[in-house]
């Protein structure tokens, strides 16, 4: 007890942010924008409490190279990981995650993920993003379907980009920057150029982005090369990035072009797949597996944008295409035995993709209306179509005879666990925000969304499901939403929202079909899955003044018809027990939690903050939802000067004891220490260095570890103990 009372002191000495440790002073004042929370700019003081913006600052200061890095201070939001071979899956906004939370760049959606059946990591991640890239982070926590669509259901993240503005304009017409970053975490270098110039009616930007790195190291001690391995596995991988855009134009009208490329590649020797494995009366010893990794991301945009003085504030239209194509390859050798007979020695070569290719057209509009009340309406249309496929193959060859097999584990190859699908989604959308003499904003919204998915089977669909049939799915939806502001006094502003979400069955639950008799389950198709609805509740408060500020956020959410992977039963293959999974709507699921956040400058050059987050989650049969995160929050303290600046954190969580089934892991408490510094000794200089996990605590992240069944070999879960990082950057 006199612990933790112990680590609350400390917790309450150490509050603040680390951003501002970046931040002259001259900068600390201004308000982020945020564009994301109403489609329409605004200053962050003025968007609801369940808005948060990650700046340029702040990522600086994580030396954020991927997505766990750049929500690594936002309590409530977490990212799913696999360190062992795959990486982030993706966002997790108060329980949800998924592709339930809707990931866009620049405001256009990134491709979806793919879980392959399930797990925390994701056979296709969405961390594809090029972190030294972004402006800053948009988070709207909660449904936001009105303005976003069917994705949105459980929150949005918009990650923005930089554009030519951020570096040059009329007074400094060229820029070149050239960045370092090291993280010993694991052995990563990366190194970013960029280039932008300005013109009377024209800028550009180039930025190539390089990286290269192993292994995130963990806190595990064996490291033999067997099922007991509990570090991570050997990894090499390497990354690169291209940025470019342009426009053209006046003040008035612009036309813009982007072009953006993503590469990663991972190389990973499966350590902790090797040795001996028993299933039943089969034993499988395996002496290699190795995996290769590839992700591919290409965006090409092309728009126009309209800036007006009349009552047509701004305008514009932007077509895009976003193609995806990953690879998840790997080479195992093996010999598989029952009792004392051979069954098999063999080595398999899998080729396995997943592809997705988005086209869309987007067009918004911005009024503004005097009067007594004074309107400000958003206002647009969608249109995107969306190509899915997941190629399979697989060949394995007997290593004494040269046999070579297309057949794997009772699989047929080629074959897919989907059908290839063509989705089209067209919706339109308004938004009017009434402000009244007295202050008080009104701000209704509404969106009608129609989506078609169809299917077409061939034979490698077949091969996995025999009696499987092309499908169509459709439905439609009207999403309503309504925000209520208002001021109370110069210095407090409440808020009250309710909202609907909406989402459609993504393109693999109602038709997945994959089975592994070697491993002894399946996926079974389910053609009746309805869509996914929500209803959202939230009610806050905020608060600033010259010196402090704090927001607290109260919210209830309940979701209908919660597409969730069940197990069903058990089938029988070869005498041999097969247990059966398939996507089902559950009737009903709620979260509900609170939040709160707060800063205070209670020295010159000093600053002191921090944020806190509680939620709960609850499936229909009343069992805790093991994606509801635990107690956590982040506690700092700053100090800047012009030139310079140190700062600390203490990221804490408590321990997560409501699951939903006495053999899941239950993740201990922790509190984990970070400090930081930067020095600016000349004007085109910036010298960063940061040290995390001081204490080399050992500790587990809620989400990686989910819902997963405690095993002797949890470390392998485990988090990066002590490390560091270091930047130098140079502006001319």
């Amino acid at each position: 007890m006199k612990k933790k009372a112990i680590a609350c002191v400390i917790g309450a000495v150490f509050s603040g942010q680390l951003y501002a440790a970046q931040m002259p002073v001259a900068q600390a004042e201004i308000e982020p924008v945020v564009v994301t929370a109403d489609r329409n700019a605004q200053t962050l003081d003025k968007a609801a409490p369940n808005v948060s913006v990650i700046g340029r600052k702040t990522l600086n200061q994580a030396s954020a190279q991927d997505l766990d890095d750049i929500v690594m201070y936002e309590s409530g939001v977490s990212v799913p990981s696999d360190n062992n071979r795959r990486g982030h899956a993706g966002i997790n906004i108060r329980g949800i995650d998924g592709n339930r939370i809707l990931m866009m760049v620049d405001g256009v959606r990134i491709p979806e993920s793919y879980a392959g059946g399930g797990s925390n990591g994701a056979i296709s991640g969405r961390d594809m993003v090029e972190s030294d890239t972004l402006k800053q982070v948009d988070i709207v926590k909660g449904p936001y379907s009105a303005l976003y669509g069917s994705d949105a259901l459980g929150g949005v993240v918009n990650m923005v980009t930089l554009s030519p503005s951020d570096f040059v304009d009329e007074g400094k017409r060229g820029h070149f920057g050239l960045k370092h970053g090291y993280r010993s975490r694991d052995r990563s270098h990366g190194v970013t150029a960029t280039v932008a110039g300005f013109h009377e009616n024209a800028e550009g930007l180039l930025m190539l982005t390089r990286r290269q790195g192993h292994e995130t190291e963990n806190m595990g001690s064996d490291t033999s090369y067997s099922t007991a391995r509990t570090t991570t596995n050997p990894q090499k991988n390497n990354a690169y990035n291209v940025l470019a855009k342009g426009n053209i134009g006046n003040e008035r009208h612009r036309f813009e072009t982007l072009y953006e490329q993503y590469y990663h590649a991972n190389d990973t020797v499966l350590a902790n797949g090797l040795g001996s494995q028993s299933r039943g009366p089969v034993t499988i010893a395996t002496s290699e597996s190795n995996a290769r990794d590839r992700i591919r991301r290409q965006r090409i945009e092309a728009g126009y944008r309209y800036a007006g003085e009349g009552r047509l504030k701004e305008a514009n239209l932007t077509a895009y295409q976003q193609k995806l194509r990953t690879e998840d390859d790997a080479v195992d050798a093996s010999i598989t035995r029952m009792g004392a007979r051979q069954l098999g020695n063999s080595t398999r070569y899998s080729d396995y993709g997943f592809n997705q290719t988005i086209r869309g057209l987007n067009g918004r509009g911005v009024w503004e209306f005097d009067g007594t009340v004074k309107q400000t309406v958003v206002a647009g249309a969608e249109y995107k179509h969306t190509e899915t496929a997941r190629p399979r193959d697989s060949l394995t060859v007997d290593n004494l005879t040269g046999t070579v097999s297309k057949t794997y584990a009772g699989s047929t190859y080629p074959n897919k666990t989907f059908p290839d699908s063509k989705r089209k989604t067209f919706s339109v959308y308004a938004q009017d925000s009434l402000t009244f003499g007295n202050g008080i904003v009104l701000t209704p919204a509404l969106r009608y969304e129609k989506d078609k998915l169809n299917t077409s089977t061939d034979q490698a669909y077949l091969n996995a499901n025999p009696g499987g049939t092309a499908t169509r799915f459709n439905d439609s939806a009207l999403t309503p939403s309504l925000r209520l502001s208002v001021p109370m006094g110069e210095q407090f502003t409440g808020f009250a929202t309710y909202s609907q979400g909406f989402r459609t069955p993504p393109f693999d639950s109602a038709t997945m079909a994959f089975a592994n008799t070697t491993y002894g389950y399946a996926v079974i198709p389910n053609a009746n899955l309805k869509s996914e609805r929500s209803n959202s509740f939230e009610l806050g408060m905020k608060f600033k003044n010259e010196r402090a500020r704090a927001q607290v956020t109260a919210f209830y959410n309940r979701y209908r018809n919660f597409i969730n992977r069940t197990e069903i039963g058990t089938s029988t293959v070869g005498r041999r027990p097969i247990i059966q999974y398939q996507y089902q709507n559950l009737d009903h699921v709620k979260t509900y939690g609170a939040e709160a956040s707060a800063a205070y400058k209670f020295l010159p050059g000093w600053q002191v903050s921090g944020s806190i987050a509680w939620m709960r989650g609850e499936q229909q049969d009343g069992k805790p939802l093991d994606s509801a995160y635990p107690l956590n929050g982040v506690l700092g303290l700053d100090y800047t000067q012009e030139k310079w600046g140190v700062g600390t954190k203490l990221r804490w969580s408590k321990k997560h004891s409501r699951v939903s089934s006495d053999t899941v892991f239950q993740a201990p408490g922790y509190g984990v220490w970070d400090v930081g510094a930067w020095y600016k000794p000349f004007k085109n200089l910036e010298i960063g260095a940061n040290i995390y996990n001081v204490g080399n605590k050992k500790y587990w992240q809620h989400t990686d570890v989910a819902g997963m069944s405690r095993t002797s070999v949890m470390d392998l879960y485990t988090e990066t103990g002590r490390n560091f990082a270091a930047t130098v950057q140079l502006k001319f």
